[in-house]
């Protein structure tokens, strides 16, 4: 059926490194908040994405332009797995009312024991403000 997508059973063992930008403005070059996080699989880790980009969609008013969630049940979902199994980057970004976030999932090849010290070293690397709706839900 989807011939480009690898099988996951017999896949290289990546631990998949993600980061979130969000941005209040277009006008701004560096983020309001920058989260980094470590997932187990790209299912994960587009998951995580879907629900933050909701959360996001979910906090604009009712009057607001809604955008369209579609890619995250899609074809670009298909897309964006084969890449992460096949070893290799994948990008989204959402505008939002004014503002506009963007998620990066990169696979990098674990190694048991580094796996959960790189796990470590992303979640201390986080800087989450805690005043945008998905820190606010996240309690941080």
């Amino acid at each position: 059926m989807l011939d480009h997508v690898p099988d996951p059973a017999n896949a290289t063992p990546y631990t998949f490194w993600c980061e979130r930008a969000t941005y209040a403005s277009e006008d701004l070059d560096k983020p309001d908040c920058f989260v980094r996080y470590s997932v187990a699989t790209p299912e994960l880790a587009i998951q995580r994405i879907r629900d933050e980009a909701q959360a996001l969609v979910d906090a604009l008013p009712e009057g607001a332009l809604r955008p369209s969630l579609g890619w995250a049940e899609g074809v670009g979902r298909v897309r964006a797995l084969g890449a992460l199994y096949g070893g290799r980057t994948c990008g989204f970004s959402l505008r939002h009312g004014e503002g506009w976030s963007e998620w990066v999932v990169q696979p990098h090849l674990a190694a048991a024991a580094d796996a959960e010290a790189s796990a470590a070293v992303l979640t201390a690397e986080s800087a989450p403000c805690g005043v945008c709706v998905l820190c606010r839900r996240e309690g941080r």
